[in-house]
């Protein structure tokens, strides 16, 4: 996870006004379920868009993909880039996935939390209110549960830079058992102008769709089974 990104991330108010829309949601694309195989703990089974494709490795650790050419189907008259969520299977070390992030595990309740404490601390940089605030403004955090698995996911947006290329990006980790999937780059989900002038541009709750359906795999689980069980007579 990159940490000084979150160093010089940015606050842009969203507009409050109406905006007219630039573009058209086409009907709702089907579904399909794939399952992503980045070696031991890490096989993963998850719900995406019919036209998605999926790919996933053991080699190096673990990774895998899903690609969507046109998310959500939009249609409209810019280019629309590909969408792109990454996964790195990682040991499940809940300290060292959030270093640099803005949460923190809260071992009693069993969840995480929104912490841009963590985030300052982890960067040992020492800014000035004025700049917390900003940062505390662009940061936004969502519990994420699975049917086997928990996490968190946070987006941020940029403050610096060129206006018109500013984006809302995405970091998450979901874990289960001794393992975590996580993203190890920002995770594009649009550019701040083209969300100020139509929300449907965000794919936030696209990303998180996603993420929410993801399952683990427990094949070790399963072929001991058998193997436990008492021999028939």
């Amino acid at each position: 996870m990159v940490v000084k990104r979150w160093v010089f991330a940015t606050f842009v108010v969203l507009s409050l006004c109406a905006a007219r829309a630039d573009v058209a949601k086409a009907a709702e694309e089907p579904s399909k379920t794939a399952v992503i195989d980045m070696g031991a703990g890490c096989r993963i089974q998850l719900t995406v868009p019919g036209s998605a494709r999926v790919s996933g490795s053991p080699e190096g650790g673990g990774s895998g993909s899903v690609t969507i050419e046109n998310p959500r189907r939009l249609t409209t008259k810019r280019y629309i880039e590909p969408f792109w969520l990454p996964f790195i299977c990682h040991d499940a070390d809940r300290k060292a996935l959030s270093k640099g992030l803005p949460v923190r595990y809260d071992p009693d309740a069993k969840v995480w939390r929104r912490d841009m404490q963590n985030l300052y601390d982890s960067n040992g940089v020492d800014l000035d209110d004025d700049f917390k605030k900003t940062l505390e403004g662009a940061v936004r955090f969502y519990e994420l549960r699975s049917v086997n698995a928990s996490g968190f996911a946070v987006t941020q947006d940029d403050v610096i830079g060129d206006e018109n290329t500013r984006r809302r990006v995405l970091d998450y980790c979901l874990f289960h058992d001794k393992k975590a999937v996580c993203s190890s780059f920002d995770t594009r989900m649009g550019y701040l102008p083209q969300i100020r002038r139509n929300p449907k541009h965000d794919l936030t709750p696209y990303a998180l769709k996603i993420l929410r359906s993801i399952e683990f795999i427990d094949e070790a689980a399963e072929a001991a089974r058998p193997s436990s069980e008492p021999a028939s007579r």
